[in-house]
């Protein structure tokens, strides 16, 4: 099994090619997190997200708002918590679904948030709202061990890069998401016991050609895209070009 940080660098490694900003790479963080979290020595963090669950459900039936983002934390955390160590959340069809569903959750969290503050008479700050969406995430899935650097790296980034709400990249953030879990199958793909990638259609396990089959596949997709689109750290070209 690779470490917690080799799967962290991988996310973010995958995904660099693709972000308009920093500030997804959180998200890559995140997605490269989520298929460990079907590990043993994850239990008390599924156990925290199925309370999360209920209590943020009970707070939108009395707010009157629609329950939808605490229904997804709590399916997630019964779907974590009876999965099999490498099994549904290490393949690509599980993949995919968890990434949709963070993603939806994601999407009404933010409003859900920002609801809970006009109750309260506080208006919340776009880049509050964000931060209290991405540090519950990285409570749940990133290791408690780098949780506090995390949540501090977090806390710079938005403040010196604000972030809108309005203009945020819903899809950028679900590719931020996937290439995040992906990069965490290609890692354990180069373990001896190797991965169902493709469960539940076939129950074969595969190991390293696959992951050089998808690390291939990764070098002409980030290849193309930086040369049609242009990278961000282009921006930063005439900074770089006076400091080396």
């Amino acid at each position: 099994m690779s470490s917690y940080k080799a799967h962290a660098l991988a996310g973010i490694i995958l995904a660099f090619p693709f972000i308009p900003s920093f500030f997804y790479l959180f998200f890559a963080l995140i997605g490269a997190s989520i298929p460990d979290m079907d590990h043993k020595h994850n239990k008390n963090k599924v156990n925290s997200m199925f309370l999360v669950g209920i209590i943020i459900s009970l707070l939108l039936v009395i707010l009157n708002g629609s329950i939808l983002s605490g229904l997804i934390i709590i399916f997630l955390a019964i779907t974590f918590y009876y999965s099999k160590h490498r099994g549904l959340t290490h393949s690509l069809i599980g993949v995919t679904v968890i990434c949709f569903l963070l993603l939806f959750m994601m999407m009404g969290f933010i409003p859900v948030v920002i609801s809970l503050a006009d109750y309260a008479h506080y208006v919340m700050p776009n880049n509050l709202a964000i931060f209290v969406m991405l540090s519950l995430l990285g409570y749940f899935v990133v290791s408690r061990k780098v949780l506090t650097y995390y949540e501090i790296v977090l806390a710079v980034c938005l403040f010196l890069s604000p972030v809108n709400i309005n203009i945020i990249d819903w899809r950028v953030i679900f590719i931020m998401l996937f290439l995040g879990a992906v990069s965490h199958l290609i890692l354990d793909l180069l373990t001896p016991s190797g991965l169902a990638v493709f469960w539940p259609l076939s129950d074969r396990e595969y190991h390293k050609r696959l992951a050089a089959v998808f690390i291939g596949i990764w070098l002409f997709l980030a290849v193309s895209y930086v040369n049609e689109f242009g990278h961000i750290l282009f921006t930063y070209q005439p900074l770089l070009n006076y400091i080396f």
